[in-house]
């Protein structure tokens, strides 16, 4: 954890706003048009599950937001994320039913202690890169 320089709230809305927004926006448009013709169900569930692929991706793989941005995520030790990682840290924007909450709740979290709740359950933190 040396010389590791916590990011601020604002790299991090900024890293969130083009990660959790405008690229799943663009996905979703993709995707639907894709499956223009498929039944609503199978188009639903499809989007859901790029959705899941998508959060564990950017978290464990690679994130444009956060590299336009200049901040990376890390464990709290400061090496690469895992995939359990990026799963437990998504755990609230995963989950379908809770989507919304979780939203608002990670980005009263962010705002208020300049933390994603699951940061903390992941034992995980974004950084200057």
């Amino acid at each position: 954890m040396d010389g590791l320089v916590p990011a601020s709230k604002g790299k991090r809305f900024a890293a969130g706003l083009i990660d959790l927004v405008i690229i799943p926006i663009g996905l979703g448009i993709v995707i639907g048009l894709i499956l223009l013709a498929a039944p609503d169900a199978v188009r639903s569930i499809v989007l859901v599950i790029v959705n899941i692929i998508w959060l564990v991706f950017r978290d464990a793989v690679y994130s444009p937001g956060r590299a336009m941005i200049k901040t990376k995520i890390v464990s709290l030790t400061g090496e690469k994320v895992t995939i359990v990682q990026a799963i437990i840290r998504n755990i609230l924007l995963i989950i379908p039913f809770i989507l919304v909450i979780g939203y608002l709740l990670e980005i009263i979290m962010l705002l208020a202690k300049g933390q994603r709740l699951e940061d903390a359950w992941a034992k995980t933190q974004v950084v200057e890169a």
